[in-house]
C-alpha cells in the first residue's frame, strides 16, 4: 500500500501552471494526505443525501423564503416540533392542550413547506411534549412514578393529529431527541426514556392509520459505541420488544479530530452493536451533523463527502436560538439588514449556501467512487456528467493536500492527453455574513499519466473550500 501510495502521487504534473494555489508540484504532499477520485467506477445519480438541516424553516406557509433556496440546493430533509417558541400557546403539551397545539401549528407549517419542494419530514417529538417547559429535574416528565398516562394521552393526540394533517409516506416519527443531553431534553434514567421508546414505537404500530409513516430512533447524542450505557441500553431491548426503528439515528457533533463522531468510524461501530445484539440492518440517518465550529465551507465539503460515501443520510445540525432557529436554514442563509428581522424577508446566503447550491445544482450525470486521505482531514465527492466536477475540503485544517483522478479514460481522455482544469473556491468563515458566488481561480492543464492527474491542494485558510471541474470528452 505504501508503494502504491507513491506512485499515484506522482502520476501527473501540470502541463501549465494557471492562478490556481492547488496548481502545485505534487510531489509537495506528504504520505496519508491523499484523497481519491475513481472515474472508472460509478454509483448511481446524485441523491443529494446530505441536503437537509432541522428546523431552520419560517413557521410561514406559504413560506416566507422563496422556493428557490431550497430546491438550488436539492433540498431532502427537514425537521421541526417547535422547539423554543416561549409564548402563551407555543409552550408545549407538558403546560397545556392549547400550549400543544401552539407547537403543532409550528411543525404542520414546516411540514408543507417541506412537502411543497419535495423533502420528507422528520417530527420532533420532544418539542411537542416540551421538554423545554418542563421544570428539569423538579418538573414532571413521562413515566415518572411508572406513570405514563398524560404521555400516552399526547401520544394519541399526536398520532390523530399527523394521521389527519399529513402524508405519511414522507413523514418521519422522532420518538425522543438526546435523552442522554441532560438537563436539557431528559432528565430522568436511561431506562425510563427506554421504557417511553418502546411504548411509544408500540404505540404507533398497533395505529393501522399510521402503517406508511417511517419511525426513527434512538438519536442518541454521544457517539454509538460499546461503553455507551445509552445505546448498550436500549438496542438489546429494542430487539426483544420488536421495536427497532426504520431508521437508525445518530448525532455527529464531537470535536474536530475525534474519530468516534468520524461517520467512516461511527458506521463501523453501530454495525458492531448491531451484531452483537442480534439487530437488523437499516438505513441509517445522521440526523444531526457538524459542530458549531465545522459550519465552514471546507467542513461542510467533508461532511458531503463522508456521507455520500457510506451512504448516510444527513440533516445539518442547527445552532441559533430564539426565532433565527425557526429561520435561516440553520446559517446557510443570513438577510441584507438584519437577520434578527424574523419577517424581513430579504434572504442572502452565507459561507455555505453556495456549497451546497453546487452540490444540489451543478453536480449532475453520476457519482464517482471515491477515498478519503487517510490522515481523515481531506475529502471529496465527484459526480461524472457533461463535466467532472469534484468538491474538496479539508476539514477546518491546513496543510498540503492532493486529490488523485484515476481511470481518465471513462472521461475520454488517453495518455498524454492535456485536461484543462477549472478551480473555484468557496470563501467565508461566518454563518452571519454574506458570501457571493464560489470564486473561479483559473484553469490549469494537466497530462495524463498512467490514466490519471494529481492536484495539490494548498489550504492555507482552514474554512476555504475547493471545486474543480474539467470537460468529459465522450
Amino acid at each position: 500500500m505504501k508503494n502504491l501510495s507513491l506512485l499515484f502521487v506522482c502520476a501527473a504534473l501540470p502541463l501549465v501552471r494557471g492562478t490556481p494555489q492547488s496548481a502545485v508540484e505534487p510531489r509537495q504532499t506528504a504520505a496519508g494526505q491523499t484523497a481519491y477520485v475513481d472515474l472508472g467506477v460509478t454509483l448511481g445519480k446524485p441523491e443529494h443525501l446530505a441536503s437537509g438541516w432541522i428546523y431552520g424553516i419560517p413557521d410561514t406557509f406559504p413560506n416566507q423564503i422563496p422556493s428557490s433556496w431550497y430546491t438550488d440546493i436539492g433540498f431532502r430533509w427537514g425537521k421541526g416540533g417547535g422547539g423554543q417558541l416561549g409564548n402563551p400557546g407555543q409552550r408545549g403539551w407538558v403546560v397545556s392542550l392549547d400550549d400543544y397545539k401552539g407547537r403543532f401549528a409550528s411543525t404542520l407549517a414546516n411540514y408543507k413547506t417541506c412537502r411543497a419542494v419535495g423533502a420528507d419530514f422528520h417530527i420532533y417529538v420532544h418539542d411537542l411534549w416540551g421538554t423545554d417547559h418542563a421544570g428539569g429535574k423538579g418538573g414532571k416528565w413521562p413515566g415518572d412514578n411508572g406513570n405514563f398516562s398524560d404521555y400516552d394521552k399526547f401520544v394519541k393526540q399526536l398520532m390523530a393529529d399527523v394521521a389527519a394533517n399529513m402524508d405519511l409516506d414522507h413523514v418521519v416519527w422522532d420518538i425522543w431527541n438526546e435523552p442522554d443531553i441532560q438537563p436539557y431534553f431528559w432528565v430522568r434514567s436511561a431506562q425510563q426514556w427506554v421504557d417511553l421508546y418502546v411504548r411509544t414505537h408500540k404505540a404507533i404500530r398497533a395505529n393501522r392509520a399510521l402503517d406508511k409513516m417511517k419511525i426513527s430512533g434512538p438519536a442518541i447524542g454521544f457517539a454509538p459505541g460499546p461503553n455507551n450505557a445509552y445505546w448498550t441500553t436500549w438496542l438489546p431491548q429494542a430487539v426483544a420488544n420488536n421495536t427497532i426503528p426504520d431508521y437508525y439515528t445518530m448525532h455527529l457533533l464531537g470535536g474536530l479530530g475525534d474519530i468516534a463522531y468520524d461517520p467512516q468510524y461511527a458506521t463501523v461501530s453501530l454495525n458492531s452493536l448491531l451484531k452483537k445484539y442480534g439487530a437488523p440492518s437499516r438505513q441509517i440517518f445522521v440526523n444531526e451533523y457538524a459542530a458549531a465550529n465545522e459550519m465552514v465551507p471546507s467542513s461542510y465539503i467533508w461532511w458531503i463527502s463522508r456521507l455520500e460515501r457510506h451512504q448516510l443520510f444527513g440533516m445539518l445540525a442547527n445552532w441559533l436560538g430564539g426565532t433565527q432557529l425557526h429561520d435561516l436554514f440553520g446559517g446557510l442563509l443570513t438577510k441584507k439588514r438584519d437577520p434578527g428581522n424574523y419577517t424581513a424577508t430579504d434572504y442572502a446566503g452565507t459561507a455555505g449556501y453556495p456549497v451546497y447550491k453546487y452540490y444540489g445544482s451543478s453536480m449532475t450525470g453520476l457519482r464517482a467512487n471515491t477515498t478519503g486521505s487517510t490522515d481523515r482531514w481531506l475529502d471529496v465527492y465527484a459526480t461524472i456528467g457533461d463535466k467532472v466536477r469534484i468538491l474538496a475540503g479539508v476539514k477546518v485544517h491546513t496543510g498540503t493536500y492532493s486529490v488523485l483522478v484515476s481511470n481518465l479514460s471513462a472521461a475520454g481522455y488517453a495518455s498524454g492527453a492535456a485536461v484543462d482544469i477549472t478551480t473555484l473556491t468557496f470563501d467565508g468563515d461566518s454563518t452571519k455574513k454574506i458570501a457571493g458566488e464560489p470564486a473561479r481561480r483559473g484553469t490549469t492543464s494537466y497530462r495524463v499519466v498512467d490514466d490519471a492527474i494529481t492536484i495539490v491542494v494548498r489550504q492555507t485558510a482552514n474554512h476555504t473550500g475547493w471545486a474543480y471541474e474539467f470537460d468529459v470528452k465522450k
